[in-house]
């Protein structure tokens, strides 16, 4: 896999299909996953699109710092900028799923210019918010949980605890090694990030004047903020997908990838992007 060295010394671990002179779209993972998540939505975006992939900090094969303080939102926002200047994309479409959907939201809306469509799915603009309702409460209690576990006996015993909840074993060696793979750094760092991010909400009208795409699954603990997100934004597209729980992409990678690029080849042919529709 391509490697990129950043100004601060992070190695940047990244894929790269399609051809190299279409438009590129680049794809963010969720917390404690890594670019291996979009494997299978690379076929149906590379035929007309080149797609990049890269690991977060802290995540599969990027750099993971020791220090604490080097995970935040603005960190994880010039990763991918350092990355786009590389590769030399001075405009892209962007795609991010929680936790990477956060950090698209974010670089989003400090470089406008530099995004032609946004895709944000399973995610939040502040984490937290009166509207919000039981179940993300609930979710962030338990993701409370988690960090005091990982803190504690590292990342191995918290992938255990998740595998226990698993009846099919290979679904269960799955989720151990998923965590095994995380360091202890990546997982604080990145929960800390999610804690801590800038709230977004107020500034949502004013900075994300691309178009933009909100999927969201109607079982996702995270449904009711992510549509807390979409009322902020009048002009988006919101695409609900029935019976579905967090990670529309990794639940529903067809009808994701369906529903993103009716979303790109309508803002390419200038059609109306805002309304809701069923995925």
């Amino acid at each position: 896999m391509p490697e990129l060295v950043t100004a601060d010394g992070l190695t940047l671990n990244y894929e790269d299909w399609g051809d190299p002179e279409a438009p590129a779209v680049v794809l963010l993972h969720g917390f404690t996953g890594d670019l291996r998540m979009w494997h299978p939505h690379v076929e149906g975006l590379s035929r007309d699109y080149r797609v990049i992939a890269p690991d977060l900090r802290g995540h599969g094969g990027t750099s993971a710092p020791e220090d604490l303080g080097e995970y935040t939102m603005e960190k994880y926002a010039e990763d991918l900028r350092a990355l786009l200047d590389a590769l030399e994309i001075d405009v892209c479409g962007l795609v991010g799923c929680s936790l990477g959907g956060m950090v698209a939201m974010h670089f989003a809306s400090e470089h406008p210019a530099r995004i032609a469509g946004l895709v944000l799915s399973d995610t939040s603009a502040a984490y937290d918010h009166p509207a919000y309702d039981a179940a993300y409460r609930q979710r962030e209690a338990a993701m409370l949980d988690s960090e005091q576990i990982v803190d504690k006996f590292g990342t191995a015993a918290l992938g255990k605890r998740a595998a226990a909840g698993l009846g099919d074993a290979f679904l269960a060696a799955g989720m151990r090694a998923r965590y095994a793979r995380l360091s202890r750094e990546g997982f604080l760092g990145a929960a800390k990030v999610r804690r801590e991010r800038p709230n977004l909400l107020p500034v949502l009208r004013e900075r994300l004047t691309m178009p933009v795409l909100v999927c969201t699954g109607t079982d996702d603990p995270v449904h009711g903020a992510s549509l807390v997100m979409a009322a902020e934004l009048p002009g988006a597209r919101v695409v609900t997908f029935k019976d579905t729980g967090h990670g529309v992409p990794n639940h529903r990678p067809e009808a994701f990838v369906n529903a993103v690029l009716a979303f790109l080849n309508d803002i390419e042919e200038g059609k109306p992007i805002a309304g809701t529709r069923a995925g």
